[in-house]
């Protein structure tokens, strides 16, 4: 069997147990009603960013940077767009299928490709740096800091490139399972250390000098029979809130741990392959099954849980001021209120494509990419249409 179980047919096997396990009726995507009655969603400009992504679990995110927003698509373009008026200022075609970025400090552009191909560009010149070869497809999200360029790769290769020049300053390797979802958590950068969350199912915090572990982590504890059953997964990014660092992992748990030791604080069982956002009071989380939650950031405790996206394929649920707001696989964006996870408005962004980028946040909007490369700024206002 593959090394890489496509995400689809995971999300479809977990998705048919889920709903034969339970007596209420999951309602089905096409069923969910579009509606703005506790807040409203517009549109405040919408383009066409290229091709969209290859297949779920590429990691093509949209990037805000120095008032533009920066995407790829799976043909190499790369684009720049004005983020107050959406018009395209920078473009240049690669002519790679690129599957990871873009990165972007100073004038320096990275994107990964399918080819496991790390190409480093002249924002300004758009001329080519560097180019190195990793053992395999590149479908997380560089990092950079000071001359350091990390990722991580398909194959849950943890590496750290030289800013300057591309060559290989230290790469962090461990056994991989026999399957894993396709799709890696990108790597966070606090200081000189790296945070990952990887396809073994653990989070680990190594030295960003010469890749030295620092800690690591089990997100939830393998168990079953087959392959299948004991299959771990971190594919949510980690998220660091002051001294904590919050992770889920598919078929582990959700867990809060302190960032300098790696202790853990406290650990529920979830399911996710998503990720996770946090605020001063909560953590909510994206179950594997399409069900929402918010735990108490302190203690992990249930505050709610929002079953009527269950049946749905979402992604990470992203905090805007006292609302909560998630893409789906039928191209929607759903807000819901970050106190009891009610639904203030469900929109359909997308009619031939859905969205498993999470929406980035922008003041009180959010950026949504979706997966066929319809790219838009969307504003949120409680209060409906008012």
């Amino acid at each position: 069997m593959s090394r890489y179980l496509l995400l689809a047919l995971i999300v479809s096997a977990l998705l048919l147990s889920a709903c034969s396990g339970s007596s209420k009726r999951v309602m089905p995507a096409d069923e969910l009603s579009d509606s703005q009655d506790g807040a409203s969603v517009s549109t405040v400009w919408s383009s066409n960013a290229g091709r969209g992504i290859h297949s779920v679990g590429d990691g093509l995110d949209p990037l805000i940077e120095d008032g533009r927003v920066w995407v790829a698509d799976r043909r190499g373009e790369l684009t720049a767009w004005d983020l107050e008026s959406g018009d395209r200022v920078w473009r240049k075609r690669l002519g790679k299928p690129v599957s990871g970025g873009p990165a972007l400090a100073d004038d320096l552009l990275v994107v990964g490709t399918r080819e496991g191909e790390l190409i480093a560009l002249d924002r300004e010149t758009e001329e080519e740096r560097w180019r190195s070869k990793l053992s395999s497809e590149i479908v997380s999200v560089p990092a950079i800091s000071g001359d350091a360029v990390v990722v991580l790769s398909g194959d849950g290769r943890l590496v750290a490139m030289s800013r300057e020049s591309g060559s290989r300053r230290w790469s962090y390797d461990r056994s991989m399972p026999p399957l894993t979802l396709r799709g890696t958590s990108n790597p966070k950068l606090l200081g000189s250390t790296v945070l990952a969350g990887l396809p073994n199912g653990r989070l680990v915090a190594v030295n960003l000098g010469d890749g030295s572990e620092a800690w690591q982590v089990d997100v939830g504890v393998a168990t079953g029979s087959s392959d299948l059953d004991r299959m771990r997964d971190v594919d949510g990014d980690p998220v660091i809130a002051g001294s904590q660092v919050y992770v889920v992992g598919y078929q582990g748990q959700a867990m809060a741990l302190d960032l300098q030791q790696g202790r853990v604080e406290w650990a529920r069982d979830l399911s996710s392959f998503s990720g996770l956002d946090v605020d001063s009071e909560r953590v909510y989380v994206t179950e594997a099954n399409g069900r929402v939650w918010a735990l108490d950031r302190r203690s992990g405790a249930a505050i709610w849980r929002q079953d009527e996206l269950e049946g749905i394929r979402g992604t990470a649920p992203v905090v805007v001021g006292d609302m909560v707001v998630l893409g789906d696989d039928r191209g929607r964006l759903t807000v819901l209120d970050s106190s009891d996870g009610a639904i203030l408005a469900r929109v359909r962004i997308d009619r031939s494509n859905g969205i498993s980028r999470n929406p980035v946040v922008v003041d009180d909007d959010v950026v949504v990419l979706t997966d066929g490369g319809r790219l838009q700024r969307l504003r949120l206002s409680r209060g409906g249409d008012d």
